[in-house]
């Protein structure tokens, strides 16, 4: 099998570890590179297909190392301490691998470290603080993807949003939600799973389920996403605020992520939190949404962020209505221009 100039990375200093996860790289024909340290790994860090570290290095790699990266995979030999699952979902690892009983998972997860990178471009739209316009964002750059003739899927990762197909009107469209997909273990065909969704107005969306108590995992959400950043096209993330440890799954596989924050005191100072939390690997793309009753402007805004603000949503006293009675999203001169905006600001910084 031919190999990729860039290898996978290893980092650990457990032999045990080693000995386990290089012998599934050798039943796989895949030559990894090991690193004994944080330090050591850093200059393989952003070019490595694939990263497996080492549990027992993760709060060293939270300190030292761009967090959060696409195809990092957390490896162990067992984890008995439950605390150490709030670094792991902080580090935002598409999966937690314990071996040797992880092995088949391993095996199939190093032949997907040589597939071509996704060819979709996956936009992660947030909020600074609740009721910011994300949802209705996320759904408009998804229409405009569409009507552009680019294919384009919409994806709800906000589990405590009440559902985007509710707001688009598409609850009753029968297709795949995230409960079908929790149990979810392996590579997922992107063919079937586009097929399997259900469609508001002919755009695919993924969604939760209001009548399920079934979610899926962080590994079910990383084999989704790669699924759906196959084809070529956008794939349009509804990320809530980010509290959700499988955001920061979506987070550590897009190419921008779109920050909404209203022009209000709390939520600027909420906006610098967030950004300082999850520190992003690539400058967000920021738009403001009003109304502003202490009369802060974008151009504050961007001050306040040391950031330009891309576009501010229009004062559509009608987006509320349409929210609650579900269907698209407003179509008007000022969203849609807004929308080319924001995607041509997110074009312009994965060129």
């Amino acid at each position: 099998m031919p190999q990729p100039y860039a290898r996978p990375l290893l980092i650990t200093t457990d032999n045990g570890v080693q000995d386990a996860v290089l012998a599934v790289a050798d039943e796989a024909q895949v030559d990894v590179a090991v690193a004994a340290d944080v330090g050591a790994a850093a200059p393989l860090w952003s070019t490595a297909p694939l990263v497996l570290l080492d549990v027992s290095l993760v709060e060293p790699a939270m300190r030292l190392l761009p967090l959060p990266r696409q195809g990092l995979v957390v490896v162990a030999r067992a984890i008995d301490d439950p605390a150490i699952w709030r670094h792991l979902m902080a580090v935002g690892a598409e999966h937690v691998v314990e071996l040797p009983d992880g092995a088949p998972w391993l095996f199939e997860r190093f032949g997907r470290s040589l597939q071509p990178d996704p060819a979709a471009e996956v936009v992660v739209v947030a909020g600074a603080v609740g009721g910011a316009g994300t949802s209705t964002l996320a759904a408009s750059l998804a229409y405009a993807a569409k009507r552009d003739r680019t294919p384009s899927v919409l994806v709800d990762l906000d589990p405590a949003g009440g559902g985007l197909d509710l707001m688009l009107g598409a609850e009753g469209e029968t297709g795949a939600r995230w409960e079908e997909l929790a149990g979810i273990t392996g590579t997922v065909d992107e063919t079937v799973l586009l097929e399997a969704l259900p469609r508001a107005d002919g755009l695919p969306v993924l969604s939760w389920s209001g009548e399920s108590h079934l979610e899926p995992s962080v590994g079910a959400v990383g084999q989704v996403l790669d699924a759906l950043g196959r084809p070529p096209g956008v794939v349009v993330v509804d990320g809530g605020r980010l509290n959700d440890p499988r955001a920061a799954v979506a987070l550590a596989r897009c190419q921008r992520l779109v920050l909404v924050v209203p022009l209000r005191v709390r939520a600027v100072a909420a906006a610098r939190r967030l950004l300082a939390r999850i520190s992003p690997p690539i400058p967000p793309t920021i738009v403001a949404s009003g109304p502003a009753p202490g009369g802060l402007s974008p151009d504050d805004l961007a001050a306040a962020l040391s950031l330009p603000v891309a576009a501010k949503l229009p004062d559509d006293r009608r987006r509320p209505v349409n929210e609650e009675v579900g269907g698209q999203p407003p179509t008007s001169a000022q969203w849609q221009r807004v929308c080319r905006q924001v995607l041509t600001a997110v074009a312009d910084v994965a060129a």
